[in-house]
């Protein structure tokens, strides 16, 4: 019997975690592009500032600067 307990916790941690990957989903979306892209980027890409800002043709501090402002907005 203990085992439907652990898959009623698993069903509730998986839908706890489907709920805040929506979320995330969300604010990410309403990011303004620029932000929104190089922070996509950066975490699910993975590409480091300096990949991000030879494609963009821009200096490592202006990535910085958006992936920064991205978090704060997400915070928000």
């Amino acid at each position: 019997q203990a085992a439907p307990c652990k898959l009623e916790a698993t069903d509730i941690c998986l839908h706890s975690l489907s709920v805040a990957g929506e979320q995330l989903h969300n604010a990410i979306s309403k990011l303004p592009e620029v932000q929104r892209r190089r922070l996509l980027l950066y975490y699910f890409a993975e590409l480091t500032y300096e990949q991000i800002a030879e494609m963009e043709g821009c200096s490592v501090h202006s990535i910085f600067v958006a992936i920064e402002r991205a978090k704060e907005n997400l915070k928000k």
